[in-house]
């Protein structure tokens, strides 16, 4: 059973890596969000920018959500089933 945990763990822990850092990747080359913003900070009143703009923001805050889920899930709990997956091989055997 510990062997499973720690695979799982070793799993979930890359996993969330790995999502954390495609996002971040592709979060350092959204430009479309910065054109979009400019745009909008230009002209606030005009209904097409603020559609371009809150369908750039819907994107970027999205990409921002994975970075961040991404590490904290990974982290939490690919950490929490290494941690238990060594407890319970450390335990003795009955």
């Amino acid at each position: 059973m510990s062997g499973w945990l720690r695979a799982l763990g070793l799993v979930v822990l890359l996993g969330g890596l790995a999502t954390a850092a495609v996002a971040g990747w592709h979060l350092t080359r959204d430009t479309t969000f910065a054109d979009a913003a400019a745009a909008y900070a230009r002209h606030p009143e005009h209904p097409l920018f603020q559609v371009d703009y809150y369908r750039a923001a819907a994107r970027h805050y999205g990409l921002v959500a994975f970075v961040v889920g991404g590490l904290l899930v990974g982290l939490t709990a690919g950490s929490a089933l290494l941690a238990l997956g060594e407890t319970l091989r450390r335990l003795p055997r009955r």
